[in-house]
Order: C-alpha cells, then structure tokens, then sequence
C-alpha cells in the first residue's frame, strides 16, 4: 500500500505541471499519463464499494461520484489523444483526485479480522 500511495503521491505533481503547460508534451505521454491516473482511481472506487458499510455515506458517495466522473472522462482523454478544451482543468481535477485518494487511504478505517 506503501509504494502505491507514493506512486500516487508522485502524479500530483506531474498534474500540476501538466496544468501548467498545457499542450507542451506529446500525444503519448499524455494519454500514458491520463491513463496511469485512470488506473489509480480503481482502487479507490473498489474500496470504497468494498468498504461501504463502514464509511459515512455522504462524504464516501461524494469522492465515488467525483472519483467515477474522472475514470470516465480520462478514459475518453486516454483514447481520443489530446485536444481536449480546458485539459488544463483536468489535470487540477487530477491532482485534486490523487490528494484526495491518499488522505482516503491514509484516514480510511481499516476491517478488523477477529
């Protein structure tokens, strides 16, 4: 869990930077890039469906919600390629998601197995 929160940790701010220069990489790092930030919400979502009776409903239905609207709309950005008006958003909406899995996974309670 340790090597994937520190992935995670890596992405925002590649992100950020990526918000910051818009359209000065290339095509196929970012959709590498949209893609690897695709995969790390899985988890997340699994989780939190996994997890489900132990999380309060509302601020767990909210990250689901705002977590599903990123895996759907980076999937798009993955195989359309770039040129996606406001990408700049998109990449803050993405470091906002990779902060937001990390505080989950770090102040998530855990299962017990008694």
């Amino acid at each position: 869990m340790i090597t994937f929160l520190v992935f995670c940790s890596l992405l925002i701010p590649v992100n950020l930077w990526a918000a910051i220069t818009p359209h000065m990489h290339s095509d196929l790092s970012m959709r590498i890039l949209h893609g690897l930030c695709t995969l790390v919400l899985i988890p997340l979502l699994w989780t939190l469906w996994d997890q489900r009776r132990w999380l309060k409903p509302v601020p767990s239905l909210m990250l689901a919600l705002f977590a599903v609207v990123m895996v759907v709309v980076n999937s798009w950005i993955t195989a359309m390629g770039m040129g996606v008006e406001f990408g700049w958003l998109d990449h803050l909406f993405l470091a906002l998601s990779e902060i937001a899995l990390a505080v989950f996974f770090l102040t998530a309670p855990q299962e017990t197995t008694a």
